[in-house]
């Protein structure tokens, strides 16, 4: 863990690491006809890739559908149930039960006859009791078209994470893994600039450099003086423009990675509590646990014991 700011510091990279973002199932999906399907809610990030043809997508609660057409990809972690079809007008039937009834050959699956559209679809999986955080950094759909650049990078990083899902070969889960971190940062990037949230925040000139330097040295004991004086702000200033961009201030948004890094530590390493105490800055194993307790409700050596087995 670094002990000095660090301005290279990259906090996106260092959510995507605590979120543990990996590889879940993908199917090329080749339909036509007329159909709509509905489909339940959900606990993991869903993307959609559209190779032929047009999909609208309508998630509930939504004024309106997704449209998409060919090169569109779209990515959505809002768990809310939606409807799948080629006309948004049409009755949906349950999506679950139609496509388990179908045979599935390689990864994929099709029906109603040829001349429809194509899509891969699928799912990546993350570390659950992070949902908070996903939450703060993807928005709750994400529509990635065509004509944005990341777009042909994310449909080739789809295509191949689909391929190799289903190619039982050495190395499979490492690299479905890599594929599924590279295709959500590439979604990601494609919000350039961000419209709202963490990622216009770290966009910010100040404010991201801020935060690089909250990731960079989270052990420091920080003052919002000394970290306003390290982006060369007045202190109320940043405090102000800091809440309205990342919705707490910047000490609680510390004491927030803190904690989420000591969860990652106690489920991933054998470090003693002591140790992981002293690497986030607490002067005491005592001043960490009760700082653990009131962010998870339990001590440290009880969420460590939740670890399931072989992890």
């Amino acid at each position: 863990m670094r002990d000095r700011p660090d301005h290279d510091a990259d906090p996106l990279s260092d959510v995507l690491a605590v979120l543990r973002v990996r590889s879940g199932a993908s199917l090329r999906m080749a339909a036509g006809g007329p159909w709509a399907l509905r489909f339940p809610a959900y606990s993991y990030l869903k993307f959609i890739a559209q190779r032929s043809g047009v999909l609208y997508v309508h998630v509930d609660g939504d004024a309106a559908p997704y449209r998409l057409a060919p090169g569109d990809c779209l990515l959505m972690r809002s768990g809310r149930p939606y409807v799948a079809s080629t006309d948004p007008a049409l009755p949906a039937t349950d999506g679950i039960a139609h496509v388990a009834a179908l045979p599935c050959s390689g990864g994929a699956i099709s029906w109603g006859g040829p001349g429809g559209l194509e899509i891969i679809a699928g799912r990546f999986e993350f570390d659950a009791c992070q949902r908070d955080l996903l939450e703060q950094v993807v928005p709750p759909e994400l529509l990635v078209p065509a004509a944005s650049r990341a777009a042909p990078a994310l449909h080739t990083l789809l295509a191949l994470y689909r391929d190799e899902a289903h190619a039982c070969a050495p190395g499979q889960h490492a690299l479905t893994g890599a594929l599924a971190r590279i295709a959500l940062v590439q979604a990601l990037r494609s919000q350039d600039p961000a419209p709202q949230g963490w990622l216009a925040a770290l966009a910010d000139p100040k404010i991201g450099a801020a935060l690089r330097l909250l990731h960079g040295a989270p052990a420091r004991r920080w003052t919002v003086a000394d970290l306003a004086g390290q982006v060369a702000m007045s202190r109320s200033a940043l405090a102000l423009r800091f809440r309205q961009l990342v919705g707490s201030t910047p000490l609680h948004y510390l004491q927030q990675w803190r904690m989420r890094l000591a969860r990652q530590a106690l489920l991933e390493e054998g470090l003693p509590v002591a140790t992981l105490a002293y690497r986030l800055g607490y002067a005491s194993e005592s001043a960490f646990s009760a700082a653990f307790r009131r962010s998870t409700g339990c001590a440290p050596g009880q969420f460590r014991s939740m670890r399931p087995e072989g992890r």
